[in-house]
């Protein structure tokens, strides 16, 4: 990963206690550390199974992000200029929505061979705790990169190119009002079901593994599963010529064809929903004292489940499990 730019600025509460704006003047040094930062956010980013995709609203072409974007892409204004804007959006929609926030507006931008992308975070402060050099325990101001975060990415590639609707992505984080604030800060419509295309493309796979021999179906599901999951976690589409060479003991041309003659038009670049997936290859729930999970291909088999009683049957129980309860029963 490289950056070429990089800049944060501070939000906390003036002495009203209304949001307040601290603007760096000059861009951060892409130095190891920087490095190290704006891999630990794409990470936690990237961790999100709720990151939602569109494309910029037609009312914010000209405004918001997109217009601020645009004219930084032509040279017309600098990383600095582009950065201070959009956190005085920030600030106005926070004082609109009446929002809390303490930390930092953080923006980078990745070039990874052609293809070129910004990425935009909202990260609050916790407090930790740290060991100092005289050992005593004193608290630390640290970033949260969990729930709180706050995350968009533009793919500036394919947004300049208009190749495509899924060019912006964001992940809100679930405290009240902060979507709307990331919404309106970007001017998002959201274009991709996510939730949609994986039932359509799941149907798609069950309907092909039925030509399988059974021996060989829940290793295919696993394989389509494991590629879909692994192309997400990178923020990638899942392309049927992809996935088609990443199956072992399948005809990958025939599978190829089927999936290009069944998805819908455009279906060749999909973006699937991670949860879905894996639950397509493994039931699982658990209670405070009651987990189970199992493979989905095991149901009707050796698993049955009867709706009206509400009621797990397992035949053949794991040799671990078999043995505990044996020993218990023996007490």
């Amino acid at each position: 990963m490289t950056i070429t730019h990089c800049i944060t600025h501070q939000i906390h509460p003036d002495e009203s206690g209304a949001p307040a704006l601290h603007l760096r003047e000059t861009e951060l040094p892409v130095d190891d550390q920087v490095e190290t930062l704006a891999a630990d956010l794409k990470r936690a980013y990237l961790s999100r199974i709720n990151r939602e995709y569109g494309r910029f609203s037609e009312a914010s072409q000209e405004n918001g992000l997109a217009g601020e974007l645009a004219q930084f892409c032509t040279e017309q204004v600098d990383f600095v200029t582009l950065s201070s804007r959009l956190g005085k959006q920030l600030l106005q929609r926070m004082q609109e929505l009446g929002s809390e926030l303490r930390g930092h507006l953080i923006l980078f931008i990745e070039q990874q061979h052609e293809q070129q992308a910004l990425y935009l975070f909202i990260v609050s402060q916790r407090i930790a705790s740290r060991i100092n050099e005289r050992q005593e325990v004193e608290p630390v101001l640290t970033l949260d990169f969990g729930a709180s975060m706050m995350a968009l990415k533009v793919d500036l590639t394919l947004w300049r190119s208009e190749a495509g609707d899924a060019y912006l992505s964001m992940s809100p984080s679930r405290a009240r009002g902060m979507a709307e604030l990331l919404q309106q800060l970007a001017g998002f419509s959201a274009s991709v079901d996510k939730a949609a295309a994986t039932r359509d493309f799941l149907e798609r796979i069950e309907t092909f593994s039925q030509k399988l021999p059974e021996e060989q179906v829940g290793d295919f599901r696993n394989q389509v599963v494991e590629y879909c999951v692994e192309q997400d976690l990178q923020d990638a589409p899942v392309e049927i010529g992809g996935l088609s060479q990443a199956l072992d003991g399948v005809d990958t041309s025939a599978f190829s064809s089927y999936l290009a003659d069944h998805l819908p038009e455009g279906g060749g670049r999909l973006l699937l929903d991670r949860k879905s997936l894996r639950r397509y290859v493994k039931f699982a729930g658990r209670e405070r004292d009651l987990a189970i999970s199992f493979s989905s291909y095991q149901l009707n088999k050796r698993i049955h489940y009867q709706a009206e009683s509400d009621t797990l049957s397992i035949t053949g129980l794991p040799k671990m499990l078999r043995s505990q309860l044996l020993g218990h029963v023996e007490e």
